[in-house]
C-alpha cells in the first residue's frame, strides 16, 4: 500500500503541480485548499507526511499544527510558505 500524503495549500497551480509529482512516485496524495479540510481530513485518517502551507483560509496552517500537536499527532510535518 502507498504511503498516504496530506498536501494543504490553497495555490491551485502549486497543489496540483505537487499532487501530479508525488502521485507518479508512488505515494497515495489528499489536496486541501483551507485548513479547516485539513482539519478534518487528519482527524479522518492517517498519513506518512503533511505538506503544509502557513497561510490558509479559514484555520491558519499554524493553527492546524497547534491542533494535531494537542491531539498528540507527531505525523511529520513540512511547512510551505
Amino acid at each position: 500500500m502507498a504511503q498516504k500524503i496530506l498536501i494543504a495549500e490553497d495555490d491551485v497551480f502549486l497543489s496540483s503541480l505537487l499532487k501530479t509529482r508525488l502521485t507518479k512516485e508512488g505515494f497515495e496524495v489528499v489536496a486541501v485548499a483551507d485548513g479547516e479540510a485539513a482539519h478534518r481530513a487528519l482527524i479522518a485518517g492517517a498519513f506518512a507526511l503533511v505538506l503544509l502551507d502557513l497561510m490558509l483560509p479559514k484555520r491558519s496552517g499554524l493553527e492546524v499544527l497547534r491542533l494535531m500537536r494537542e491531539r498528540d499527532d507527531r505525523t511529520p510535518v513540512l511547512v510551505l510558505t
